[in-house]
């Protein structure tokens, strides 16, 4: 970062955060009554709805390189939050920033900012308050959307005899994660690159889901780790046959079958959905995809919960001919 300048906390708060674009306005958004400004923001649900909230915190040298750009750091940080209120079926409604600094850079800032406003305004999620302090550089997003009480999809719904999907194309992000700190970047790992930086929250599809889906939850730590969590919510397990995982693309011109098979079922970072769904919204479900303009796969079922020894097993992964697919790790381990 550059050197620093005598920028004070309110200052930098009114330059960068309180901006059209950015901050609530209750011209624009009813629900917001006060924004930033005051001790608290207040929100005002609408009728028979309730308030999904989600924080997930981010770490320079952990989740994002030192070096990384500002306005991607910032994409990615509100993007990662919205795809857990799209996993409630959720819809956005605005999001409190907390945001460590270790000195002042106008420049960092203001590219921060502009990452900030192209997600909010792109989802229709503005920023309501939030807290700026000086330490390691650090940014911690709260998430609020709004959902029918009766219609908000858990990891715990699961039953035997559901069928298993997946959003998009699993383990371009994972892959990025090798190449991040690389200078001369070759045209294919620049594309990985966009898929760790700038995840799709899958909102519309989550709201559609809300009538068909018995579970769900966004891809963070990995396809069978967030399996398993609804495998574990629901008492059952999950059987997952690999070779209909819907592998990214860009790894297959990279690597071989194997790695980026394992990069898709292991690696996280996708932020797609898996959920599960009864047998017989099959057709809907197809419909859905369509109206959602996004790729959906069957990749597997739901079975009554097994026992491996002296453990329950919880996802099961079988390759081509049926057989299990051992799998050191399912996935991130944040301890």
């Amino acid at each position: 970062m550059a050197q620093p300048v005598s920028l004070s906390e309110f200052s930098i708060i009114s330059r960068y955060f309180n901006r059209p674009g950015l901050s609530a306005n209750q011209s624009e958004h009813s629900f917001v009554r006060l924004g930033i400004g005051d001790d608290c923001a207040l929100i005002k649900p609408s009728p028979n709805k309730l308030l999904a909230v989600s924080l997930d915190v981010l770490n320079t040298g952990v989740h994002f390189p030192e070096n990384a750009p500002a306005d991607l750091i910032a994409q990615r940080a509100l993007a990662v939050n919205l795809s857990d209120v799209a996993a409630m079926g959720a819809t956005p409604v605005g999001f409190t920033l907390g945001l460590s600094l270790p000195e002042v850079d106008e420049a960092w800032l203001e590219k921060f900012s502009e990452g900030l406003s192209f997600i909010s305004q792109t989802y229709q999620c503005p920023l309501i308050g939030g807290d700026l302090t000086l330490g390691p550089l650090s940014i911690a997003i709260q998430a609020h959307g709004e959902v029918d009480g009766d219609k908000a999809l858990t990891r715990s719904g699961a039953k035997a005899g559901d069928l298993v999907y997946v959003s998009g194309q699993l383990g371009a992000a994972a892959a990025a994660l090798e190449v991040l700190d690389k200078e001369n970047k070759t045209s294919l790992e620049l594309k990985l690159m966009e898929a760790f930086y700038k995840p799709v929250p899958r909102i519309e599809l989550g709201q559609k889901l809300q009538s068909l889906a018995s579970s769900c939850i966004d891809i963070s730590d990995g396809l069978l780790a967030d399996l398993a969590h609804i495998a574990e919510s629901s008492s059952v397990t999950l059987e997952i046959e690999a070779h209909r995982v819907p592998v990214n693309t860009l790894l297959k011109e990279m690597q071989t079958k194997q790695s980026s098979l394992m990069l898709a079922l292991t690696g996280g970072d996708d932020y797609e959905l898996a959920f599960t769904i009864p047998p017989e919204y099959k057709k809907a479900v197809v419909e859905v995809a369509e109206q959602a303009g996004c790729q959906l796969s069957c990749i597997g079922r739901v079975l009554p919960m097994s026992s491996a020894g002296e453990t329950k097993e919880t996802v099961r992964c079988l390759d081509e001919y049926e057989n299990v697919l051992e799998v050191q790790s399912l996935g991130y381990q944040h301890f």
